[in-house]
């Protein structure tokens, strides 16, 4: 497996962490350009550093190393908060079980954004639901790449994954793999082709930002949490436009900029900064503080501390890891 780090990629996933606790803010303007490409880019990413695995037993081993084991760690951590809160503020036992049982339901069931199954309401996971997805697409790339046409299984996986998605919201995140497998699939081919080392001429950048320019202007989104579109095909494409535009974009911070081997050290360490936001998300009631009107000075500080805090506590948690060993192999990281 490749161990080298490429800077530039690590640039970009600290980018696109930024944009994802950007995006949870819910400011519609803000979204409007954080849809079109923030977790398409990670899972581009993830594809590029794909490597197949002729035994699919070590490959799940590994990956639920990876990408399980993050995922449990918020699940327990958590329920362990909402006891807490709950004794301190005088809940029974009995409640308190209850919503136990209603966390533990709903990260067995495994869903990002849809709260309800059947008509009965599950409680979602936040932004760690895409561990789920990362992991089922390394399983289903390491299947595909064994069959003569990839790509034809891959766009099946696509279609099935969105078009069921209508009708009823799978556990596990299975059909936010099966759409996210094809910037997955895409992102391991452009490894294989080089893609990124090519020469960079203003020919190529041009179409790509009228591309990006033209789903802006019509509020494209491609959110693979519940497979969502605007314009699905012109989505996917804006997507894959902007994807690479932000990739240039990095390239070019990591040769010209102070702050790019900070963003490289942090990039690094997404996969803490997403657990601890994930907890952020699910046990802090930040989202009822942004709804109060700015009424006054202080409630405008506040909200500006929290906005800060949102940031600062996924990079906080980035950087005890980073100076762990202990913590550092519990994540299964390289330095």
């Amino acid at each position: 497996m490749n161990s080298v780090r490429i800077a530039f990629f690590d640039i970009a996933k600290f980018i696109a962490m930024m944009m994802v606790i950007l995006g949870h803010f819910g400011v519609p303007d803000i979204n409007r350009f954080v849809f079109t490409f923030h977790i398409p880019l990670f899972f581009l990413i993830s594809g590029y550093f794909f490597t197949p695995y002729e035994k699919t037993f070590s490959l799940l081993k590994i990956k639920a190393r990876q990408l399980l084991v993050p995922y449990l760690t918020v699940m327990f951590a958590v329920i362990f908060i909402y006891i807490c809160q709950n004794f301190l503020e005088g809940y029974s036992a009995k409640n308190t079980l209850i919503g136990v049982m209603d966390y533990f339901i709903g990260y067995l069931y495994g869903s990002g954004y849809i709260d309800d199954f059947l008509g009965q309401h599950i409680e979602i996971v936040g932004p760690i639901w895409f561990c789920l997805a990362l992991f089922w697409d390394f399983i289903l790339l390491n299947y595909f790449l064994k069959t003569k046409h990839p790509f034809v299984g891959i766009l099946l996986c696509f279609t099935v994954g969105y078009v069921s998605s209508f009708f009823i919201w799978l556990p596990l995140s299975i059909q936010s793999a099966l759409t996210s497998l094809l910037f997955f699939y895409l992102g391991y081919q452009s490894k294989i082709h080089d893609f990124f080392n090519k020469s960079i001429h203003v020919s190529r950048i041009l179409p790509l930002l009228c591309i990006w320019g033209v789903g802006l202007s019509y509020g494209s989104q491609f959110l693979i949490v519940q497979n969502f579109a605007v314009s699905l095909v012109s989505d996917v494409i804006v997507a894959l436009a902007a994807c690479y535009l932000v990739l240039l974009y990095c390239q070019w911070l990591e040769h010209n900029t102070k702050s790019a081997k900070i963003m490289a050290f942090l990039g690094r360490y997404t996969i803490v900064m997403l657990c601890f936001h994930s907890i952020d998300v699910n046990i802090m009631p930040w989202n009822e503080y942004f709804k109060t009107p700015n009424t006054t000075s202080t409630v405008i500080l506040i909200k500006i501390l929290i906005t800060f805090i949102k940031f600062l506590f996924p990079i906080f948690g980035a950087l005890i890891v980073a100076k762990s060993s202990i913590l550092r192999k519990f994540f299964a990281l390289k330095n």
